[in-house]
């Protein structure tokens, strides 16, 4: 079952170039971010900035991405609602699912719907 996203998470969004399609990413807290004993070493130092700037963002329906490169995929926080990755708004709970649509809509977006 899926959990609900803490609200301190922040939700971002990330779309295809290609196809326009906007997925659903989730960057969680430093504390929501329970680590195990077995889990991997922390990274510090210049390392840390190497290891953010080559790991994927993984969305919601679990493509990896690569907004920060900034070809295949970018960042936005203006779509059309119907550009939403349905497999990202799906793995929301119910009281997440209106976190989907807190983005800014282009100019005459409002009028269509």
């Amino acid at each position: 079952m899926t959990k609900p996203i803490p609200i301190d998470a922040e939700v971002r969004f990330i779309e295809t170039v290609a196809t326009g399609t906007v997925h659903i990413a989730v960057r969680y807290s430093a504390h929501d971010c329970v680590r195990s004993p077995s889990s991997a070493p922390v990274i510090s130092g210049g390392a840390a900035f190497v290891a953010i700037a080559v790991q994927p963002t993984v969305t919601r329906c679990g493509r990896r991405t690569f907004p920060q490169f900034e070809r295949d995929h970018v960042n936005t926080t203006c779509f059309k609602d119907e550009r939403l990755c349905r497999g990202c708004y799906r793995t929301l709970v119910p009281s997440d699912q209106e976190r989907a649509f807190e983005h800014e809509v282009p100019d005459g977006a409002e009028a269509a719907a």
